[in-house]
């Protein structure tokens, strides 16, 4: 009888352990767990600092060659001012004008009044969001290049469904949303719709 007591003892002994076994195995899952969700969201906000580093370093290249671009065109409207001026000039006198000065002087200033965009250089967000869909967009380039304003390029973009901002306000974007991919109420693909929702608080 007394056999049958300490085998009963002994089956308690190990229930109970297994349960205490069972309990600690649960809590290291749950730590695990939460261990895992932390590394994938320190993963993210790498992955933002990596996006914010390429942009700088993007945006920073298409201001220098913007720079370049307005240094060429200054002296070849001033080369062009002064070829203008002269010609007109020359050919109003040969035809015996005696305001020759004047009328090439004028036909100069035409040429100085022609304004070319340069250094407007926009971020381009697209339907994938961040990080997949942004790209640096030379917007004076651009302008340029199709002979339109900057404001009908940037709208042209915006009908096509994309989200245009400066870098100064993505950068600020992305450390709002830094913070709340830490707390976990946000994880990446980010898109468009919460990015606008970012700027605007």
């Amino acid at each position: 009888m007394e056999a049958i007591a300490d085998f009963i003892l002994w089956i308690e002994t190990i229930r109970s352990e297994l349960g205490r076994q069972v309990i600690a195995a649960k809590k290291l899952a749950v730590a695990f767990n939460e261990r895992d969700i932390q590394l994938i969201r320190y993963d993210q906000i790498s992955r933002l600092e990596v996006l914010k580093y390429r942009i700088n370093k993007e945006v920073e290249s298409v201001k220098q060659m913007e720079s370049a671009a307005q240094t060429g065109y200054t002296k070849g409207t001033l080369l062009n001012t002064g070829l203008t001026f002269a010609i007109g000039s020359i050919f109003m006198h040969s035809i015996g004008r005696k305001d020759s000065l004047g009328i090439g002087a004028q036909m100069a200033g035409s040429v100085l009044s022609k304004t070319v965009p340069f250094g407007t250089v926009l971020i381009r967000i697209g339907k994938e969001g961040i990080p997949e869909d942004v790209k640096v967009i030379p917007v004076s380039r651009l302008a340029r290049e199709s002979k339109r304003s900057e404001s009908d390029v940037v709208a042209s973009l915006k009908r096509n469904g994309y989200l245009m901002m400066t870098l100064q306000v993505l950068t600020q974007a992305l450390d709002k949303t830094k913070s709340e991919i830490l707390d976990g109420s946000l994880s990446l693909p980010i898109k468009i719709s919460e990015i606008t929702k970012q700027i605007t608080r």
